[in-house]
């Protein structure tokens, strides 16, 4: 994302004669940047040196100082644009809005009762709450209440960071969409940020789905995009993982005192029958009491491998996957696995080069013989619509060279050769499964395999895990490794919330 590294930027400091105190500073910046923050936070002393080099030496066109933290420029720029454009949209008065939400969602509760009021008559709108909520019903609900406001029908774009989000956002509107009893919203279908960046300009409505993915980067090119007029509607868990690339925008956007009239959450789980103990163990999580999380763990009877045991866990990720191997024996290859195997990093017993190797030598013992492999796409390749994140699976067994691949969001399967940067997806990571949901999971969180790892599993990484099941919820863990994912909260350093603050 930046045209320099740290080495980069440590030579020019010293070609320059500039004070190399300054170079620990650049260092842990871009050390922050890596691990998701925008901003590291100076001492007194060097945030006085940094102020007077930038003053005098030409860097302010790579670096930035707000508030005694370092930025670089870039970064600085995106997230003064991005605060100067979500005031000017919230600064909007409120519209009139005269339909009853119960004729748009007859059974809503009083939480998705005043989201529906309130995100309708704005221009900028932030809908938020866990899983089974109902933030897509309540979502579709407040873009048709926004029907009135427009002359005609107006352009609704429906937009996820991920192919896989994008897919589960169209069935989830238009399922919503069926039910309303006086909704004349047209079908629309969800496609990822990127496809529709250089059309939203023609939007009347966007709504961004799994808000909590989206980057600051993409973000800023998001806003950048739109009409002046258009309405916003951002929804999602903001106790879910922020995005890979830097920056935290759903978490600063709701935390925010200058954007409270503009948040709405939507507090009551509406539980399904026989998913009472995945709320349960959602909800232990996000208590913060490892203790207490591993009592549910036990109480409410989840499967749990504590040891670091490679024979349970093949006969766990094995067993998982049979129904679909059984499926591709008869010659049918399934719309989806039921069954995902989600991790936390790649290395070591439970990490996704283990598995995938596992799972990959099962598929040749029973002769498969690539027919059926789930493929991860992990580079951007617009030009055939497909982005890194998006999962594939084989159509056409490897005996011709180059078979068959077919994605969800794009109606002809596309040939292996087409797609560049590819990996095995019998396990993907945590990150990677933001947006997809599987009727069942197993959650693996290897202990490092070695001392020098900087892996340190966190509740958001967990919760994120657990909110991908649907059904059923396995663990793969030490309880040290779970006893530190839930004591441990990530926060990200961000300049946002000061600059959405500043009059």
């Amino acid at each position: 994302m930046h045209p320099m590294t740290s080495a980069d930027v440590l030579k020019l400091i010293e070609s320059k004669g500039l004070p190399q105190s300054l170079q620990a500073s650049v260092t842990q910046l871009f050390e922050a940047i890596h691990q998701g923050h925008t901003a590291y936070r100076l001492s007194d002393e060097d945030a006085d040196l940094w102020a007077q080099t930038l003053a005098q030496s030409g860097l302010n066109s790579l670096f930035a100082v707000n508030h005694g933290a370092l930025q670089t420029h870039r970064h600085s720029a995106q997230e003064f644009r991005v605060a100067a454009a979500l005031k000017k949209r919230s600064a909007h008065p409120n519209l009139t809005i005269t339909i009853d939400p119960e004729q748009l969602m007859p059974h809503a509760d009083a939480s998705q009762q005043r989201a529906i009021i309130g995100a309708a008559s704005r221009r900028f709108a932030v809908v938020t709450g866990g899983p089974g909520t109902g933030k897509t019903t309540t979502a579709a609900a407040i873009v048709a209440a926004k029907l009135s406001l427009f002359p005609g029908q107006p352009n609704v774009s429906l937009v996820a960071p991920t192919g896989k989000a994008a897919v589960q956002l169209t069935e989830s509107f238009q399922v919503a969409t069926t039910k309303m009893p006086i909704a004349e919203l047209q079908p629309v279908i969800a496609t990822t940020i990127h496809r529709q960046l250089k059309d939203l300009r023609l939007a009347n409505i966007v709504l961004i789905d799994e808000a909590s993915m989206v980057s600051l980067d993409l973000f800023d090119q998001l806003l950048k995009s739109l009409d002046d007029e258009a309405h916003l509607i951002l929804m999602g868990d903001p106790n879910q993982l922020a995005s890979v690339e830097a920056g935290s925008i759903l978490k600063v956007i709701t935390e925010s005192a200058v954007l409270t009239n503009n948040c709405f959450q939507l507090n009551q789980r509406h539980r399904i029958k026989g998913q009472e103990a995945l709320a349960q163990l959602q909800d232990l999580c996000l208590s913060g009491d490892s203790r207490g999380f591993i009592r549910g763990l036990k109480d409410l009877e989840i499967s749990w491998e504590s040891g670091q045991r490679s024979d349970r866990l093949e006969m766990t990720v094995l067993e998982g996957y049979r129904p679909y191997f059984e499926e591709l024996q008869r010659g049918t290859v399934p719309r989806s696995a039921d069954f995902q195997c989600l991790t936390a990093i790649s290395e070591g017993i439970g990490g996704r080069r283990f598995i995938n190797h596992l799972v990959q030598a099962e598929t040749q013992r029973i002769g498969l013989n690539g027919f059926g492999e789930r493929l991860l796409v992990i580079a951007n390749q617009p030009s055939i619509g497909v982005f890194n994140g998006d999962t594939g699976v084989v159509i056409d067994p490897y005996h011709p060279p180059n078979p068959g691949v077919r994605f969800e969001n794009i109606d002809q399967p596309l040939l292996k050769n087409q797609l560049g940067e590819v990996e095995s997806a019998w396990a993907i990571s945590i990150h990677r499964s933001q947006g997809s949901e599987y009727n069942s999971v197993l959650i693996c969180l290897p202990e490092p395999a070695t001392s020098r790892s900087r892996f340190r599993p966190s509740r958001e990484l967990l919760y994120t895990a657990l909110t991908r099941a649907k059904e059923k919820v396995q663990l793969f863990a030490t309880e040290s490794m779970i006893d530190l994912a839930v004591s441990n909260t990530t926060r990200r350093l961000t300049c946002l919330d000061l600059f959405l603050n500043a009059p």
